[in-house]
């Protein structure tokens, strides 16, 4: 009878649940708690399978910074699951993971056609409805900023995917047929937000048969014990500021101080380089509003790939630049701020003359700035060729060439002394051993650089060697090495 299987599957539930308290867990998983839904479906995976797992909240504030967490997590990706065996990330990895651990289950189906399935369901989440929905969604929750033409596209998108989800339920009770899977776990999970927040009562009457399969889910034990009681939305929520936590910090601008009257023009050149900000080096900070901007970009490039464009029109598209430029500020911003380096005591006019030439220009800030835009230059090259983008064409790009030259700039800059002021004596050289010898290492790196350049341009061996500004660099180190 009906209450004979309501009972049994209690039971059955109960048992689990004993078992669950006595198995050693098979890992720990991170999670961010405002992203949770990409954790949630692994734990929910959890319970119908009678798997313990230990769950550890992530603060991206704080925890990306940890030395061990880069060891044991190179790629930084959360959330993660922490096993015995080492790490586990993205969260279909992890679903999957949990889904597998038992043979005798049918979560990850029956047979090889129902796995195939599943992975199909699993995709079709995360690129068809997930994307659209969190560009939606995440200004909903103040994790991002709302762009009103960008939100459109994305509820857009979303119907289009419910539709897909409508139709395929008309036909079966749950999407890989008449048991409950891994495929229905996750795309339950994504949807929580979209039926709490943003799917009001009109929005939901389109899409019956989604809207019945959703709730007859959460109602399941396993999933309300994870996700608690689902309340669907009433009034579609709006986008709401962004939370400080997930702001790009604003870097402080330095007021300019007016020189000193009788200061000389060498040591207004020396203070004013000392003076200006380190880019800032990215943390890990934010990355939930960087990602979600980064799925914001993919939405709309495949917005406007359906619609005919392609390659560099699709980057030139107004709404794509000012995404990507969002992204960079974000990236940017997201940074520690800068340390200003300390002004150097003005040296008396004549006889500290000596100890004002031997003194080096900000040689620490200036290596932590060479840093810091030569990640910049990796960052956009990797865009750039993920792009279409390679070799010369990436070299000659006006952003590429912008950050080279500012690090140049840097590098034949941060190490220069400040001239000696004349003094009665014979005129001391230029600049002190130590100075000439971080000259050279700025010039080596310079030919370094340059030649990396070249090489990317197509050319090697004697025509890199032979290349004009080559040649000057290493006329240069030679004149400096004779200094010595």
């Amino acid at each position: 009878s009906r209450h004979f299987k309501v009972l049994r599957s209690l039971l059955a539930i109960q048992t689990s649940a004993r078992s669950i308290a006595m198995a050693p867990a098979v890992g720990t998983l991170h999670y961010i708690e405002q992203t949770s839904y990409k954790a949630e479906k692994a734990l929910i995976a959890a319970k119908f399978n009678g798997i313990a797992l230990d769950q550890k909240k992530f603060d991206a504030q704080k925890d990306a910074r940890k030395p061990e967490f880069i060891a044991k997590n190179p790629t930084g990706k959360v959330p993660y699951l922490e096993t015995d065996m080492g790490c586990i990330f993205t969260s279909n990895a992890i679903a999957r993971y949990i889904a597998r651990c038992r043979a005798d289950t049918a979560l990850y189906g029956k047979c090889f056609d129902d796995e195939g399935q599943i992975d199909t369901w699993l995709e079709f989440c995360t690129h068809e409805l997930e994307v659209p929905l969190m560009t939606w969604v995440y200004p909903v929750m103040g994790l991002m900023e709302d762009i009103p033409k960008v939100t459109a596209d994305a509820q857009a998108d979303v119907k289009k995917a419910l539709t897909a989800l409508e139709g395929q339920l008309k036909s079966s009770k749950y999407l890989v047929g008449d048991f409950l899977t891994l495929a229905d776990i996750a795309l339950v999970c994504a949807l929580r937000e979209g039926f709490v927040r943003v799917f009001d009562a009109a929005f939901r009457k389109a899409f019956p048969k989604v809207s019945a399969w959703f709730e007859g889910c959460v109602a399941m034990p396993q999933f309300n014990s994870v996700l608690g009681t689902v309340k669907l939305c009433a009034t579609t929520e709006k986008p709401q500021p962004v939370l400080k936590e997930f702001l790009p910090p604003v870097r402080s601008e330095k007021k300019k101080e007016e020189p000193a009257k009788k200061e000389a023009p060498k040591q207004e050149a020396s203070k004013a380089a000392a003076k200006a900000p380190a880019p800032a080096a990215p943390t890990g900070d934010n990355s939930v509003a960087i990602t979600a901007v980064g799925d914001q970009i993919r939405v709309l490039k495949e917005k406007l790939k359906a619609e005919g464009l392609s390659g560099k029109k699709i980057n030139d598209h107004d709404e794509v630049k000012k995404l990507v430029a969002q992204l960079q500020a974000m990236k940017e911003g997201a940074a520690a701020a800068p340390v200003v380096p300390a002004a150097a005591p003005a040296a008396p006019a004549a006889a500290a003359a000596p100890a004002a030439a031997a003194a080096p220009a900000a040689g620490g800030d200036a290596e932590a700035q060479i840093t810091a835009v030569g990640d910049q230059i990796r960052v956009l090259k990797e865009k750039l060729k993920g792009e279409g983008l390679s070799g010369k064409k990436i070299n000659d790009h006006d952003e590429v060439k912008k950050l080279v030259a500012q690090l140049q700039e840097l590098k034949s800059g941060a190490p220069a002394a400040p001239a000696a002021a004349p003094v009665p004596t014979p005129p001391a050289p230029a600049a002190g051993g130590g100075s000439i010898d971080a000259q050279i290492t700025a010039v080596g790196d310079e030919i370094r650089t340059l030649k990396e350049k070249l090489k990317g341009e197509g050319l090697s061996g004697k025509k890199i060697n032979d290349h004009d500004e080559v040649k000057a660099l290493v006329a240069k180190l030679t004149e400096l090495k004779a200094k010595q």
